[in-house]
This record gives C-alpha cells, structure tokens and sequence, in this order.
C-alpha cells in the first residue's frame, strides 16, 4: 500500500511566470525544466524513518494545464515547512502577497494560510520545537 509521497504539482497556464513566483517569494528554486513533461521542477530529498539508509526524493513540479484554468476554482493544498514563520511572513508581505490567517498550536506549531497568484492555495507550517 502506500508508504509515501512521491510528488506534489501545479498546474498552471503559464508555468514560467508561476515558478518565477514561488522562487521570488517562497524560495524554491527549480532543479531543471522537464522538457517531456514540459514542467518546471524541484526535489526535496529526505531519509526513509525506519531504514536511514535509504534516501527518499519528493518531486515538486509547475507543470502546464491542458485548457484554461485562469480563475477557476482550485483543490487541494499544499503544506510547506518553514525553519522562521516571522521571517518568512515579513518576506511575503514585502513582495505583496496576502496573508490570510495565521494560527498558532501550542503542540502542533504554527500555521500560515495564502494563495499563489494562480489561487492555488498554500498553507506554511513551522513545527513546535518540543
């Protein structure tokens, strides 16, 4: 059955302008450009729990709709991990973007709420330290 995640993607109708963004404002900044797929794409590399050893990758890709999406509704949402929520949140607001709550769980941590420019929503997540 399932054991993980193995990509997260956005579909969009003008993938350089949306990985622009994400790069500008969320600091992901792509690996290469998928010229198959015709996407924009990142890795994000982590160690498998119960076996160290083994070195797992989740894909991340801006990839193109195949009609137009521009003000249609999104699902979905993706949760990025921050190391400084505040850092963070005063980067965003400097580069226009909207915050639309912020939350704190004393044993979760806390949370951001926003959308890209495509509306596709994102949620920010710095884990409580304990």
């Amino acid at each position: 059955m399932v054991d993980g995640i193995g990509g997260a993607f956005l579909f969009t109708n003008d993938t350089k302008r949306l990985a622009a963004w994400y790069r500008e404002c969320l600091g992901i900044v792509p690996q290469g450009e998928d010229a198959e797929c015709n996407s924009i794409y990142a890795t994000f590399e982590y160690r498998d729990i119960a076996d160290p050893e083994i070195k797992r990758t989740i894909a991340w890709a801006i990839m193109p709709a195949d009609q137009d999406i521009k003000d249609r509704p999104r699902t979905g949402k993706i949760n990025y991990t921050v190391k400084n929520m505040g850092e963070i949140l005063s980067h965003l607001k400097s580069k226009g973007v909207i915050i639309e709550k912020t939350e704190e769980y004393p044993s979760m941590g806390t949370f951001a709420w926003l959308k890209d420019p495509d509306g596709n929503p994102i949620e920010l997540w710095e884990p409580s330290k304990e």
